[in-house]
């Protein structure tokens, strides 16, 4: 009698560790999947973020090009009125 309960006791202790063991495994593959959709979403991020930057970077260098082609103006105009007055002083003579 005791030796039936010995193993019932075995096969209950065995099938309760099966379960167990199937139940880590489910953990651990809903960790898994987790781990996996927030890489997932981390790249995302980070490529969005990739493009901002690249988009902010090509304002910024249109601005300085914007910037550049204002000084450029600015000379531009500098060096005409000098032109004009040079041009005034040889219609005097």
């Amino acid at each position: 009698m005791k030796k039936r309960k010995f193993e019932d006791a075995n096969e209950e202790s065995a099938l309760l560790s099966e379960e167990l063991t199937a139940s880590k495994v489910e953990v651990i593959a809903s960790i898994v999947l987790t781990l996996g959709y927030s890489l997932s979403t981390l790249a995302t991020i980070l490529a969005f973020q990739e493009e901002e930057e690249a988009a902010q970077l090509k304002s910024s260098n249109s601005e300085d090009q914007n910037q550049q082609f204002k000084q450029m103006l600015k000379q531009l105009h500098s060096v005409n009125d000098r032109l004009d007055s040079i041009e005034r002083k040889l219609n005097r003579f």
